[in-house]
């Protein structure tokens, strides 16, 4: 039996790794920022921790005990997610925090997911705060796993929300590909750099590559109706990003991601069998239950 901490596991990644971790058989401890959306997780483990990786000093002692360490911390990529930080104040110096505790505890592996990155957008403020983490890491010294996936279906499931209501906002023509990939997917990507012997490296993505257009189509059908799209051209996007970056850098930072990543092909090694439009379709079914995040 391993002992192992996975951080943001309020998140539909981090919460697939700690479940399949559990049913493994493997002891796991917990880090959430937010203590209501880390309820579900004592169904799991009673280990628990409920702190702000950004701040100083909130992790002291968290890696005792633990052999292996698995971050998805981040701030989401979804408008709003609570902050207006940037990805370098939330994403960077989290991680930063958590590899110099577990470097202190003695950790011996350090598994990050991070961001499958193309040249589109590998200049963006999102991109360089993953990459600067996972230099951290490899300058740690500790074995490492880097996970790296294109968007996952829980990010997407928004989307499904949007439909019921009305349009769907599209950036540029649609016609950009990508395989987005279900977050057990993923989680069964960690865990094999949990386990790996010495340091590793995965990129994947789903088994289907879908347009953008495609995939917005995907969530009004599964809501029963007919698509309704509104094209939003990439130059009133990027307008609407500098007009964000004076009042909320955060969701500056994330547009100049999301534009580029929704207007260029974005498809990563492919892994996995499970489909988006089923995904969609146990969303707006409210049949959505744990190990299906």
């Amino acid at each position: 039996m391993m002992k192992v901490l996975v951080a943001g596991a309020s998140g539909v990644i981090g919460h697939e790794v700690a479940r399949l971790l559990v049913e493994a058989g493997h002891a796991v401890r917990t880090l959430s920022r937010n203590a209501q959306r880390a309820e579900r997780l004592r169904t799991l483990t009673s280990d628990v921790w409920i702190a702000d990786a950004t701040q100083s000093g909130a992790l002291q002692g968290i890696c005792q005990g633990i052999e292996v360490v698995v971050s998805a911390l981040g701030a989401p990529v979804l408008p709003g997610g609570g902050t207006r930080g940037s990805f370098a104040e939330v994403d960077r110096a989290a991680n930063e925090r958590l590899l110099a505790e577990a470097v202190t505890a003695g950790v011996r592996r350090f598994v990050y997911v991070g961001v499958y990155t193309t040249p589109a957008y590998v200049n963006t403020a999102y991109v360089r705060a993953h990459s600067a983490v996972e230099a951290q890491i490899q300058q740690s010294g500790l074995e490492h796993g880097f996970v790296r996936t294109t968007g996952v279906f829980g990010a997407l499931a928004e989307l499904v929300k949007m439909a019921r209501k009305g349009p769907v906002p599209l950036i540029g023509d649609g016609s950009a590909k990508t395989n987005p990939v279900h977050e057990t997917d993923v989680a069964e990507a960690v865990l094999t750099a949990v386990f790996a012997a010495g340091s590793i490296e995965l990129e994947l993505g789903g088994p289907e590559t879908l347009s953008r257009r495609r995939i917005a189509e995907l969530a009004f059908l599964a809501c029963g109706k007919p698509p309704r799209l509104i094209a939003m051209p990439s130059w009133l996007m990027r307008a609407i990003g500098w007009c964000y970056g004076l009042v909320n850098r955060r969701m500056s930072e994330l547009l100049a991601f999301v534009i580029p990543a929704s207007t260029t092909d974005c498809v990563a090694p492919a892994a996995g069998t499970r489909r988006l439009g089923a995904y969609f379709e146990k969303v707006a079914s409210g049949r959505l239950g744990d190990g299906e995040h």
